[in-house]
């Protein structure tokens, strides 16, 4: 038998009240040469009679009599997965029926996209569109500013990059496994958003993200702390703590800024990111940490904050005197 085009990889612990509508999204999928892969990580609800349910024949079933964390089964899902592409999916989430036809309709044309995602719609707790950046340029820009540019349930992946580099998700990491697995893959291909919604993300109290969210907040800090290193190299600990948005606990000196200052300089001179969008927001960030506690003081912060013209203008400095 020939390899199907596409590997759905879905763990599933105790989803009993969403499951069905999750598997049903994806057996209506307009493009249909996949296997679907669902990994039951020790469910103690009816998932797993909900899930036998289905009669098709392109659904393989994996339980696990322990619930060992879902990372561990997105790992043997890229091992076991048979296709060309990858596609995520959960078991709470539904994907819209042109999902997978879009996608890889998308990753045919551009063999240097190796992560392809989409906008998400909300229901449940939270209603609205996420529109996530797009081109490969302001994902980057988005993860090194702000954290996940990709929503994880909507991602379809090059398997071939995936091997070729053995990128597979950091357990340790859970669950901002794939923020940082889309910074690696970043490294080595591109990354992309389909600007329209392909899934709707049902939010409720018991998301990963929610349940585990101060882990979730450790991890995305230890990431973005690995990405400057990765890009900067740098030495000024003060700029670590400037660029992941995180106010300073003590009053900053004059070499402090100096720093920060040569530091900014040198990731505006990098042409991998969205400079426009960089500069505002470590303009932004610079405002925020002045006004935080007169850390300089304003009469002399202008004198010592020597930006660039580009970087840092007078319009800034009279804001910040006008708000006082």
């Amino acid at each position: 038998m020939s390899s199907p085009v596409i590997s759905v990889i879905m763990p599933v612990y105790n989803a009993e009240k969403y499951v069905y509508e999750a598997i049903d999204s994806i057996l209506r999928q307009t493009f249909t040469d996949f296997e679907f892969l669902i990994f039951d990580d020790g469910s103690t609800d009816s998932s797993r009679e909900i899930i036998l349910s289905f009669k098709d024949s392109r659904i393989r079933w994996i339980g696990s009599e322990i619930n060992t964390g879902y990372v561990k089964h997105l790992n043997d899902g890229l091992l076991q997965a048979k296709g060309k592409y990858i596609a995520r999916m959960d078991a709470d989430d539904i994907a819209h029926p042109e999902r997978f036809f879009k996608q890889i309709n998308y990753l045919n044309q551009h063999q240097e996209v190796a992560a392809c995602g989409s906008w998400i719609e909300f229901i449940g707790s939270k209603t609205g569109v996420l529109e996530y950046p797009v081109t490969h340029r302001d994902i980057v820009t988005h993860l090194l500013l702000f954290g996940n540019a990709l929503a994880h349930p909507a991602v379809m992946l090059r398997k071939a990059v995936l091997m070729e580099h053995s990128l597979t998700y950091e357990a340790s990491l859970e669950p901002a496994e794939d923020y940082e697995l889309w910074n690696r893959i970043s490294e080595v291909a591109q990354l992309h958003n389909l600007s329209e919604v392909l899934l709707t993300y049902r939010v409720h109290d018991r998301n990963e993200s929610v349940v585990k969210k101060n882990k979730q907040d450790h991890a995305v800090i230890e990431i973005r702390e690995r990405l400057l290193k990765k890009v900067l190299t740098y030495t000024n600990t003060k700029f670590n703590e400037f660029v992941c948005d995180r106010l300073p606990k003590e009053r900053l000196t004059n070499k402090d800024f100096d720093g920060i200052r040569i530091e900014a300089k040198r990731l505006l001179a990098s042409k991998n990111y969205n400079n426009q969008l960089l500069k505002s927001v470590l303009c932004n960030r610079l405002v925020a940490w002045c006004k935080s506690s007169d850390l300089l003081g304003y009469h002399k912060m202008i004198q010592y904050l020597r930006f660039p013209k580009h970087f840092f203008s007078i319009r800034i400095c009279l804001s910040l005197l006008l708000n006082k």
